[in-house]
């Protein structure tokens, strides 16, 4: 787990030079890229290439990344197959508020063990405290625009100044 500071960030600027300003150690502009970026190689059937765009958008609160996420968990594509993980994920990205998320949620979540259910509920909380919208203070909304990310729900997400706060993505159980 690494912790930046803005606080940190500046008072480092400082240091250097009177004429710096503060290092933007995570572009918002780049994170949604990576995000965009990551789906579209999903949808291609680049796996790994999808992981790679997704993996650190998905650590930062990026809701759709998260959700592209899960299923490569679930499924076992490029990742080991996971439902603990994959759920983990689903989970936290309900956090966006998309419906359709919610009943997979629920859908796969009823056909779980109890044991399995404990699992995951475990993993949804730890989750939220690491990658959920306050966790990485975020702001999640439908996008308003009519052009909509591969003909689903477009959720755009914006990080906001502040402590941003990095926790490794377990890949295997």
């Amino acid at each position: 787990m690494k912790t930046f500071s803005v606080v940190s960030m500046v008072f480092i600027t400082f240091l250097g030079g009177c004429n710096s300003s503060p290092i933007n150690l995570y572009s918002d502009t780049t994170m949604k890229k990576n995000e965009y970026n990551g789906i579209k190689a999903y949808r291609k059937g680049q796996f790994e290439a999808a992981f790679n765009y997704l993996k650190e958008p998905a650590g930062l609160g990026y809701k759709s990344a998260q959700y592209t996420l899960a299923f490569m968990f679930l499924k076992g594509q490029y990742l080991e197959q996971s439902t603990k993980l994959g759920m983990g994920w689903l989970g936290v990205a309900k956090e966006a508020r998309v419906e359709n998320w919610s009943t997979q949620y629920d859908v796969f979540y009823s056909a779980a063990t109890m044991q399995q259910k404990q699992q995951i509920d475990e993993t949804v909380a730890l989750y939220i405290t690491q990658f959920g919208v306050k966790a990485q203070n975020m702001t999640c909304r439908r996008s308003t625009s009519p052009r909509r990310t591969f003909g689903e729900v477009k959720i755009d997400c914006t990080k906001h100044e502040g402590s941003v706060t990095e926790h490794d993505i377990q890949i295997i159980e």
